[in-house]
């Protein structure tokens, strides 16, 4: 078996192989990078997506939906299989084996260096090919089968009290509607990120929610909590066939106390699983081991998603032109300070 064709992707195919994809999560889709491609169009480094379709001999076919970008020096383009650290690689409709899986990562080899890759934990295949020297990581993912109350009768106690305890203060949830209910979870993301400090792992701009927003899509829900009309937190959700994911959230620590979070994840989980999708992803927690507890004790378990590097390949003639380039510098300075050493300056 081998590749005979490949060629760059449409908006149709890229709609139709993801729709009907059951591996597929929402960062596979061409609107979340579409999204990121809006919002970097004016920054120093815009993304581009540049979606691929291979074709195997015996049929089958995949997509590849990769973005890129020019490195700060403009000098080389660089890829990504997702925006923002996201699961990539491939998607299909098509049942593809280890062996696809080895041909397809040869390609990537090949045609996208440097190149980012959090490999799809939903995807077993994939990750049963997985390149050698990756970053083993995992995502916390909570399986929405069954009925929806034996789920919540999996969480802790702390929990099922928590989502009480919020019920009884008052709290409301609702999705957000209006640009002015995405601005004011914006506002409650500031001041988390007043509180977080140092901790922050990443600060998005309004710019990113906004157009978000714009998207008007059925595939992304802001999820709010309201005490008095106030909006007091928030969870930012994405769907796709089988799959949603808590992508982004925050809340006012004076709040705290009334465990708006909790109940905003019930909600959310509720209807996720009303829904109809398989799993509700919680997202990888990185080195943040309370996260970790926080979401395991939801009843989650751990999905490998392991992060793919894959380094520029520098050819030989490469190497002797830096080597030489560097070596020539080198001679090149010694020799100006020395004639500055030795000629007096004029300092008229």
């Amino acid at each position: 078996m081998n590749i005979t064709n490949s060629h760059p992707a449409t908006n149709a195919e890229w709609d139709e192989i993801w729709k009907n994809c059951d591996h597929a999560t929402y960062f596979h889709s061409r609107e979340w990078a579409e999204i990121w491609q809006e919002y970097t169009k004016v920054s120093e480094q815009p993304y581009q997506y540049e979606p691929l379709i291979v074709s195997f001999s015996d049929g089958k076919r995949t997509l590849l939906p990769i973005s890129s970008y020019a490195n700060r020096n403009g000098e080389q383009k660089e890829y990504i299989a997702s925006p923002a650290g996201t699961f990539g690689g491939w998607i299909s409709v098509n049942e593809l084996t280890v062996k696809h899986y080895r041909l397809l990562i040869s390609l990537l080899k090949e045609r996208y260096r440097p190149l980012l890759w959090r490999m799809n934990p939903y995807n077993e295949m994939e990750l049963r090919a997985t390149p050698p020297d990756v970053k083993p990581e995992t995502t916390s993912v909570l399986a929405l089968t069954g009925n929806f109350e034996d789920i919540f009768r999996r969480w802790s106690k702390g929990h099922k009290a928590a989502v009480n305890q919020a019920r009884k203060a008052g709290v409301l949830i609702k999705q957000a509607e209006s640009l002015d209910e995405w601005r004011g979870y914006y506002e409650v993301y500031c001041d988390s990120i007043r509180r977080w400090g140092e901790t922050a792992t990443m600060r998005y701009p309004w710019k990113i929610f906004e157009v978000m927003q714009n998207c008007h899509s059925s595939n992304i829900k802001l999820w709010i909590a309201l005490k008095n009309n106030n909006l007091i937190a928030g969870a930012l959700c994405f769907y796709a066939k089988c799959h949603a994911v808590y992508w982004h959230g925050a809340a006012l620590d004076e709040y705290f106390s009334l465990r708006p979070v909790n109940l905003l994840l019930y909600e959310a989980i509720k209807d996720a699983h009303s829904a109809g999708f398989k799993w509700f992803d919680f997202n990888p927690s990185g080195h943040l081991e309370g996260v970790r507890a926080f979401k395991k004790s939801f009843g989650t378990v751990e999905k490998l998603c392991p992060a793919v590097v894959l380094k520029p390949v520098v050819n030989l003639r490469q190497k002797i032109r830096k080597t030489v380039g560097s070596a020539l510098y080198r001679v090149r300075n010694n020799f100006s300070n020395a004639i500055h050493n030795i000629v007096p300056q004029n300092h008229s």
